[in-house]
């Protein structure tokens, strides 16, 4: 296969073309069933990068890493823009009217963050209505706990912006016309590419410039990833690229060795020696000793109990013919008193 055909000399662009088309024709379907079956349009759908790596990252960044795309997303025309600022929120307003900034549609400072935008309730209408955030870069280390964790689960983390530069709509439009990869601690990445209401032609556009950028910002580049796929808010994911899983150069198991954990055996070990018996470790030796103990009282239980000796001894039953005798006998007193008569 030509070079030309490739993405990053490893990706198929005719592989890629196959999944964004069957992801297309896939969401225009569930729309026509959600028109028939609910009032609301659904939520609008993206189409998301999955990279897959071979070791997973030792730490997880607040900052996300600025990817190229050639059509933007976010169009600030149609989707509104909000900024996070530091205080006084009008000093920045200010700044925006003073560099002509037109697309920018709300500010707001950090102030007006922990007072108007507390509760639960107004954080979601501010989420609801912006499609983008941005924010001071200043700012950054404060908003996971201002925001709350809906934003990181709507994917709509703010966009880090130095509000410094001296050319700062310039900054502020590649902030809107990137995209942005979130690198966490496991071995999933999903990096949002386009929407699916683009053509064909601008998403593979998209991933010609997204995928090296990718790439070169993950540990070892195109040896640690895995596999790549591609899929909706809503559909299973299509493969577009998967390293070798032998363990050949750059396979899926290069350069994983097995470590042999079996016991050496020394001189005098053999067959007629006597294996030395391995010391029980602390938690082994307790264990043993409860698995005792409960068998020590289960034995207690099956035993026949004795039974306890009463305190006051019962008198011995005398023979029936003392019984007898001392019945017919008169009491000593009634004796006296019939030889006084």
């Amino acid at each position: 296969m030509a070079k030309a055909e490739l993405i990053d000399e490893h990706v198929s662009l005719k592989q890629c073309k196959l999944a964004v088309e069957a992801l297309q024709k896939h969401n225009t379907k569930k729309e026509k069933e959600l028109e028939e079956t609910q009032l609301l349009a659904g939520k609008e759908q993206h189409i998301w990068l999955q990279i897959t790596v071979k070791r997973m990252h030792t730490e997880k960044k607040i900052k996300p890493v600025k990817v190229p795309i050639k059509h933007p997303i976010v169009d600030p025309r149609t989707s509104p823009v909000c900024l996070i600022s530091k205080d006084p929120q009008r000093e920045y307003k200010d700044l925006l009217a003073s560099h002509g900034i037109k697309f920018v549609s709300r500010v707001v400072g950090i102030e007006k963050l922990k007072g108007k935008f507390k509760s639960f309730e107004a954080r979601r209408m501010l989420l609801r209505e912006n499609d983008l955030f941005l924010a001071d870069e200043r700012v950054i280390p404060l908003l996971p706990k201002l925001l709350g964790k809906k934003w990181f689960d709507a994917k709509k983390q703010p966009i880090p912006v130095c509000m410094t530069r001296k050319d700062l709509k310039a900054e502020l439009e590649r902030a809107i016309e990137s995209t942005y990869m979130h690198q966490n601690r496991g071995t999933c990445t999903s990096v949002k590419i386009g929407r699916a209401q683009q053509s064909a032609a601008h998403i593979l556009d998209n991933l010609k410039l997204a995928v090296p950028g990718i790439v070169k910002n993950i540990k070892d580049g195109w040896e640690n990833i895995q596999s790549l796929y591609l899929k909706t808010n809503s559909s299973v994911s299509l493969p577009i690229w998967s390293c070798d899983l032998g363990d050949g150069e750059g396979g899926r198991w290069d350069g994983v060795t097995v470590e042999d954990t079996a016991p050496e055996v020394e001189e005098g070990e053999g067959e007629g020696a006597e294996a030395e018996a391995p010391k029980p470790t602390p938690r082994a030796s307790k264990e043993k000793e409860k698995k005792k103990r409960a068998l020590d009282t289960a034995g207690e239980d099956t035993k026949p109990k004795k039974k306890a000796k009463s305190a006051v001894e019962p008198q011995p039953t005398p023979p029936k013919d003392v019984v007898a005798e001392t019945s017919t006998k008169p009491s000593s007193k009634k004796a006296k008193k019939s030889k006084d008569r």
